[in-house]
Parts: structure tokens; sequence; C-alpha cells
């Protein structure tokens, strides 16, 4: 453990997803003056138990510009930074196999893209091309959302 300063502008406690953010975001703000505290690793608690899944659409317009720009930071962020992050970018395929929810995820994807997201209405021929071991027999359409992603929690 390092010696902790006598006087800071900023202290976080806990190196989680949202400590470490705030520590990234007021660095990038121009604050230098922060002490993030952790008391094992950074991403060894709740983080680490995630999925990583990196979903942009939410129930709201403000949740889902804040789930983008989310997206959109973890596609450059171990450029920027050096830092590993794990992720990858390789879309979202939600599938569904009965009618009225299928009109449901159809809304969904209108919703998305008036919040300004790329989504793509497919039919069962597609999803199956994109995942070949998909049986697509009853299969009724998907939505894909090639924005979508993943990352290691654990980096």
């Amino acid at each position: 453990m390092k010696t902790l300063p006598k006087q800071t502008q900023v202290v976080i406690v806990g190196g989680g997803v949202i400590g470490c953010s705030v520590a990234y975001h007021l660095t990038r703000l121009g604050w230098s003056d922060i002490v993030l505290l952790e008391r094992r690793e950074l991403t060894c608690g709740t983080t680490w138990h995630a999925a990583g899944l990196v979903g942009q659409l939410r129930a709201t317009k403000k949740m889902t510009m804040l789930a983008k720009y989310t997206s959109e930071l973890y596609a450059t962020l171990e450029e920027e930074t050096g830092q590993a992050t794990g992720f990858k970018q390789n879309g979202l395929s939600v599938l569904r196999r009965i009618k009225n929810v299928l009109r449901e995820m159809k809304r969904g994807a209108s919703m998305a893209k008036c919040f300004g997201l790329e989504v793509e209405v497919i039919t069962p021929r597609e999803a199956g091309e994109m995942h070949s071991l998909l049986n697509i027999d009853d299969l009724e359409g998907a939505v894909f959302l090639p924005k979508d992603g993943q990352t290691n929690p654990s980096m």
C-alpha cells in the first residue's frame, strides 16, 4: 500500500467501474489531485462479477445516450490509455420466436433508430447466416445492434 497524501482535492472510494470512470473523467477535465481507494485490486468486487455486456438500448433516451457514450468510450479506451479492456464490438442479436413479441421488438428497434443507434431488423435466414449454429426453424425474426459488445470486467 502506498502512503496516502495528507491532502487531496478528491477521494474516490472503490475501484470498480464507477470509481474508475469517475477518476478517468475528472482527469479528462483537468483534475490531477485525485486519490482512488480500493481495498484489494481494481475491479475485483462487484464489477468483476458482471458479465461485461455493453448494450446501448435502454428504456429512456438519456440512459440510451449514456450507454452509447460508454460503448464509444470502450472502443477507444485501450488505444488512448494503453490499458487493456478486452472490449469486442461484436454486436447483439435479439431473437424472437413469438409473433406478438417480435412486434414489440420491432417497436424497440424503431425507438433505437430515433435515439440514434445503429439497428437492423433481420430475417430468420439472416440470423442463421450470422449465427451458424442457430436453429431458425421456428424463429419469427431478430434485431441486430452491431455496435453492442462485451468487455472483460476483470481487466
